[in-house]
């Protein structure tokens, strides 16, 4: 039986892989603490997301500060969960309507 969070992170990414001009890469638990579980890019623009089950899950110190630096850096930024997952699913669509350039 899957944990809360894997159902949530399964029905996140599946929402994630319809958004047009967009890449995802699920980070794995065993990467560098306090990272993203998801880090992508979206017309340019950079997306950190953090997923937990529940609106009362936790999110540590570490977390946040990384959230914050890449928010403030620029990027998209935001803790997710089933409550506000569809707000955050309008937020990322919009950022295709923004023009982005990246250097290559």
């Amino acid at each position: 039986m899957q944990k809360p969070e894997t159902k949530f992170r399964n029905r996140f990414r599946k929402r994630l892989d319809i958004i047009p001009n967009s890449w995802f890469e699920s980070i794995q638990q065993k990467s560098i603490s306090g990272t993203p579980d998801i880090l992508g890019c979206i017309n340019g623009y950079f997306v950190a997301l953090e997923l937990k089950a529940t609106l009362k899950s936790p999110v540590t110190e570490l977390q946040k500060h990384k959230l914050k630096k890449i928010y403030d850096s620029g990027g998209f930024a935001a803790v997710v969960h089933p409550e506000n997952m569809e707000e955050v699913l309008e937020n990322l669509n919009r950022l295709n309507t923004y023009e982005a350039t990246c250097l290559n």
